[in-house]
C-alpha cells in the first residue's frame, strides 16, 4: 500500500502562527461571500478546506487582525482566481481575455468601475487600502508583479496556439521559472513590505542579492506546496484515468519516467537544495555589499521584517501543507487513499496538459525511450 502521505520536510526556519488565525478564518470567509466570489457549489467548501487564513496566520505571526485579514484575502483572491480561471474546464480563450480585462485597469488603479465584475471589485477592495500607503514605485512594481503572475497561472487553453518560439531552452527548468511565477508568491513580497510598514530601497529590491533571494524562496514555497499536494491530485484526469502530471512531482516523474516515490524524493532534496540557496544568498543581501543602502534604519527594519516574513512563509508552508493533505486524509480514509492510488499508478500512465508539454518541450517520445520505464506508458 502506498503510504497516504509523505515523510515531512525538515526545514531550519521557526514555526509561529498568529492568534488571530480564527478570527482572520471567519472574515475571509464573510468577505468571500460579500463580494460574490463564491459562485458555484463546491467553491465555499473549497475555499474553507483550503486555510488560507492559517496560511496568512503562519506568515505573519505578529501582524494585528486587520492586516492579518488583508493579507489573508489577497491569499484567497489568488487562490479564487486559479480556482475558476486555471482549472480545465474554464481554461478557456474568452475566461481569460475577460479576467484580464476587467483585472489589470484595478491593477493599475486601485478601483474598479460600478460594471466590474467579482473578482475585480474583491481586488480593488484589497488594493484600495494598500496603494495609499505605498509609493509610486512600488505601485509600479506590483502592477507588473501581478500581471505577470496572472499571465502565468492562465496559461495557454487547451487547443489554442501553441508556443512558437523561446528565448531559452525547454526542459524541467523552464517548467521551475513558469512554476515560480504562477505561485504568486512575487505580489506577496512586496505585499509583505506593507506589512512591514515600509518599502525596501529600490536598490536592493532591484540588486541581484534580494533576486536571488526571492527566486529561492518562491521556489521553497511552491515545491513544498508540491510536494504535499501530488499525491492528492494524482489520477484526477478526466474520467478517472491518467494522472495529470502539473505539479513538480508529476513533471520529475514524468520527465525523468519513475514513480512518484522517488519524484517526491528528488523533489524533497531539490527543497533542502533552495533552502541551502536561500541561506547563502540572504547572507550576501545582509552583508557587505548593501551596507550602504542599508545605513538608513527603517530600511533595514523593513528588510529584517521581509527576510523574517520569508523564513515564516516556508516553515508555515510546510506546516499548513503538511496539515491540509493530513485533513484530507482524515476525511476519506488514508487507507483507501492509498489503494485507490495504488491502482492508478499500476494502470494509469502519466499525461502533462499542453500548456506544461510547451514548457517542457516534448514532442512525441524522448529520446531514449524504452517504452516501458517504470511501469510508465507513454501518452
Amino acid at each position: 500500500m502506498v503510504e497516504a502521505h509523505p515523510p515531512r520536510i525538515p526545514l531550519p526556519f521557526a514555526l509561529d502562527r498568529n492568534p488571530h488565525a480564527p478570527e482572520a478564518e471567519c472574515r475571509l470567509l464573510d468577505w468571500a461571500r460579500r463580494h460574490d466570489l463564491l459562485d458555484h457549489a463546491d467553491a465555499e467548501k473549497r475555499l474553507v478546506g483550503a486555510r488560507l487564513g492559517d496560511l496568512a496566520a503562519y506568515t505573519h505571526p505578529d501582524a494585528e487582525p486587520d492586516r492579518l485579514v488583508l493579507y489573508a484575502q489577497f491569499i484567497a483572491w489568488q487562490f479564487l482566481t486559479h480556482d475558476r480561471y486555471a482549472e480545465p474546464d474554464e481554461r478557456t480563450v474568452a475566461g481569460r481575455e475577460h479576467l484580464t480585462t476587467q483585472v489589470e485597469p484595478v491593477y493599475r488603479t486601485g478601483r474598479a468601475d460600478p460594471p466590474a465584475g467579482p473578482m475585480a471589485r474583491a481586488l480593488a477592495d484589497i488594493l484600495g487600502q494598500v496603494y495609499p500607503a505605498m509609493s509610486a514605485d512600488w505601485h509600479e512594481r506590483f502592477v507588473v508583479e501581478g500581471l505577470e503572475t496572472l499571465r502565468h497561472v492562465l496559461p495557454r487553453p487547451p487547443g489554442g496556439a501553441r508556443t512558437a518560439g523561446r528565448d531559452h531552452a525547454g526542459g524541467v527548468e523552464a517548467y521551475v521559472r513558469h512554476r515560480r511565477f504562477a505561485c504568486g508568491q512575487f505580489p506577496c513580497l512586496l505585499l509583505d513590505e506593507y506589512m512591514a510598514g515600509g518599502e525596501l530601497p529600490v536598490v536592493i529590491r532591484d540588486g541581484a542579492a534580494y533576486d536571488d533571494v526571492r527566486n529561492a524562496q518562491a521556489d521553497v514555497v511552491s515545491w513544498t506546496s508540491d510536494y504535499y499536494a501530488s499525491r492528492d491530485s494524482a489520477g484526477s484526469g478526466a474520467g478517472g484515468g491518467a494522472d495529470v502530471a502539473t505539479d513538480l512531482v508529476g513533471v520529475l516523474a514524468y520527465t525523468e519516467h519513475v514513480g512518484r516515490a522517488h519524484a517526491e524524493s528528488a523533489v524533497a532534496a531539490r527543497i533542502q537544495d533552495r533552502v541551502a540557496d536561500f541561506l547563502s544568498a540572504r547572507r550576501a543581501l545582509q552583508g557587505g555589499g548593501s551596507a550602504a543602502a542599508l545605513a538608513d534604519p527603517a530600511a533595514d527594519l523593513v528588510l529584517r521584517r521581509c527576510i523574517s516574513a520569508m523564513h515564516h512563509r516556508m516553515a508555515g508552508t510546510e506546516a499548513w501543507a503538511w496539515e491540509n493533505v493530513r485533513s484530507i486524509d482524515r476525511r476519506r480514509g488514508a487507507g483507501d487513499a492509498g489503494d485507490a492510488r495504488s491502482a492508478r499508478d499500476a494502470d494509469g500512465g502519466l499525461r502533462v496538459p499542453e500548456f506544461v508539454e510547451d514548457l517542457l518541450d516534448v514532442r512525441g517520445r524522448p529520446r531514449g525511450w524504452d517504452g516501458g520505464a517504470a511501469g510508465h506508458r507513454w501518452p
